[in-house]
């Protein structure tokens, strides 16, 4: 196909490419890879017994499964360098992950709330802006929470306040990363 043909000319590329599938891999990779690891094991119980007194949603196993750590979420902070690779990337990675899921069919779902926040944060990317990723948190913590409920009829406020702090944890981690990284400027 000559150059003067190709109507993927200056949208399709090597480098836009490699993005994608590097968010994509590392993304899916990271979450299946890695040995699953729920917020709960993370947070001190002194905390979980506060969030839920009854003890009843902390010993949800289907809600260990919904709230564990997915790695690849650290990397949406960076959608203000990568761009729209980033997102499909992020996202068709997340998709992969749904496919796996123990919750049931409904986290197929998930992946299109993981889009919405991720162009959020690629719509609200000037430096040091961090309305974004506070979409995105928001975003993506509603849509668990409601996945939550639905799958095991819980209250809403623990299961609410278990994503919130799941969901900012990790992108929290991924905006520290990408303060580092734009302080230095490694992707100049």
């Amino acid at each position: 196909m000559s150059k003067q043909n190709n109507p993927l000319k200056g949208i399709f590329n090597t480098s836009r490419f490699g993005l994608f599938v590097i968010t994509a891999g590392i993304t899916a990779a990271g979450s299946l890879g890695l040995p699953e690891t729920s917020i709960f094991s993370l947070l001190p119980s002194n905390l979980l017994t506060a969030i839920d007194s009854s003890g009843e949603v902390i010993a949800s196993e289907k809600l260990h499964v919904l709230l564990t750590i997915i790695p690849g979420f650290m990397l949406a902070p960076f959608i203000a360098f990568f761009g729209m690779s980033a997102i499909f990337g992020i996202t068709l990675g997340h998709l992969v992950i749904a496919t796996t899921s123990k919750v049931g069919a409904i986290d197929l779902l998930s992946p299109l709330f993981t889009f919405l926040g991720l162009f959020f944060i690629r719509q609200y990317k000037n430096p040091g802006n961090i309305i974004g990723p506070l979409i995105f948190v928001l975003l993506t913590s509603l849509w668990l929470s409601y996945v939550g409920i639905s799958v095991t009829g819980f209250n809403m406020l623990p299961v609410m306040l278990l994503t919130l702090i799941t969901q900012f944890g990790v992108v929290a981690v991924g905006y520290v990363l990408y303060l580092l990284a734009k302080q230095l400027k490694i992707f100049k």
